[in-house]
Order: structure tokens, then sequence, then C-alpha cells
């Protein structure tokens, strides 16, 4: 019996040494888990809001008129001392022909000057013309005008004096009543048709022309205190020979910074 209960405490001895015991974690102690992947930082939250969109001021076009000169003059077109014997709309369809006839503005001779009112502020007026002049002191072109004897004519004429260019682009300042000079005689028999610019930029009156509407060319300036109430077109100042035609493709205003 006595070894029966020696061997009874034997196997339980060495079952205890044989195992592994865990101890149970107390309430003091912390459990770490380790994460299993390399943690990664969450994205901020992004917007969805779709900006505005600025859109750019629409830009003015600067033609606020022109006229082609088919079928009929558009309204605010006024002659004066008109001649309807000498000019027309179907003679050359798409063109505006006045017959450079006799007389000055100056003298208040001259026929068929076509005017509309001027714009307030700076401006350029531009057309495109056939003439070829022959004779003195033939002139047809753009006019920006206040009065018979204060205005600024400029085109293509003849003038044959002494400090003149013959056949050619010329410009004529009146200021009450009597010529200022220059007139800036450039001598021209080139091309036909030639475009004409008249521009305004407060007390400074420029002329330009060109053959391609590309490149333009300074023929000369003026300076006047002069109010610029209308502008149109001028044909005249035929001393002697045939009458001859002028031949206006358009006429056209644009305001000027």
């Amino acid at each position: 019996m006595i070894r029966r209960s020696v061997f009874i405490v034997f196997v339980i001895f060495l079952f205890a040494c044989n195992s592994v015991s865990q101890p149970a974690p107390t309430s003091s102690q912390e459990i770490v888990m380790k994460p299993s992947t390399t943690p990664t930082t969450a994205p901020l939250p992004t917007t969805t809001e779709i900006p505005p969109t600025v859109l750019s001021e629409p830009t003015i076009d600067p033609i606020f008129f022109r006229d082609d000169f088919t079928g009929a003059l558009d309204a605010g077109w006024s002659w004066v001392r008109e001649d309807p014997v000498n000019w027309s709309l179907t003679t050359f369809p798409g063109s505006l022909l006045i017959n450079v006839g006799g007389g000055y503005v100056p003298a208040h001779t001259n026929s068929n000057l076509l005017l509309r009112q001027a714009p307030a502020g700076n401006f350029q007026i531009e057309t495109q013309i056939t003439f070829s002049p022959e004779d003195n002191f033939q002139l047809a072109g753009l006019i920006i005008y206040e009065s018979d004897s204060d205005f600024i004519q400029a085109g293509r004429a003849y003038c044959s004096a002494f400090d003149c260019a013959g056949e050619g682009l010329y410009m004529d300042y009146y200021k009450k009543g009597v010529i200022v000079k220059p007139s800036f005689g450039q001598p021209y028999i080139d091309i036909d048709p030639i475009l004409l610019r008249l521009s305004r930029r407060g007390d400074s009156y420029t002329f330009e022309a060109s053959t391609d509407g590309k490149v333009w060319f300074v023929i000369g300036s003026h300076t006047s205190e002069m109010n610029p109430l209308q502008i149109g077109l001028v044909a005249g100042q035929k001393l002697k020979g045939s009458i001859l035609p002028a031949a206006f493709d358009y006429f056209e205003v644009r305001s000027l910074p």
C-alpha cells in the first residue's frame, strides 16, 4: 500500500515537471497587440466643388457705323447743296459715285457734300476711293466738318502750284475760311483704288493712306480747336476740264481710345 502511494506521488511529480505553464495576466498587466501591417495615414478629405468660371468681358466692336453703299444710303446722311444728277448708287453697283464738279466748300459753292453727325470723343473715318484727278484743284476724299469755314478735308487731288506735288494725296485745313499750310502733298499716281483714313484724337487730326489695308502711311497731321460736328465725303474744286467720277466703296467710323 505504501509502494502504491509512493508511485502515485512520483507520477504526479513527473507530470508537473513536464508541463509548461503560462501565467495568466494580472489586472495590472497590459496586453499589447502588434499590427499585422504597416499603418497608413488616412487621406485628407478633398472637396468636389467646381470653382466658378470667370467670363471675360465681351469685346466691343469698335465699328459703330459702316455704309457699303448697296441699295440706298443708310439713315443719318444728309446732302449739302445736293445735285441729284451728279451722284449715284447704281452707276457702279456697290459704290457711291459723286461727280467732281466745280465749287469750293469755303466759298459755299460746291455740290454734293455728304455729311452725318460726328461721334463724341476720338474717332477715325475711313473709305476706299477710285479717282484719278487731272487738273487743278480737283479733289475727292474725307472731311471732318464744323462749318463751311472750319473743316479738314483729305484725299486724292491735283495741284500744280510751285509747292504742290502734282497728282497725289493732300490734307487741307481751313480755319475761318483761310487754308492753313502745309497741305502735305505726297505724289501718288500708282494703285487705284486707295484706302484713306482721317483720325481725330483731341485737337490732333491725322491723315493716312494704304494700298492694302494692312500697312498705313501717315501723310500729314494738323492741330485744330474746331468743333467737329459732322463727318463725311467731299468731292469738287474742278476749275476746268470734264467732270470726273469719284467712286467710294464704303464709309466707316471707328471709335478710338
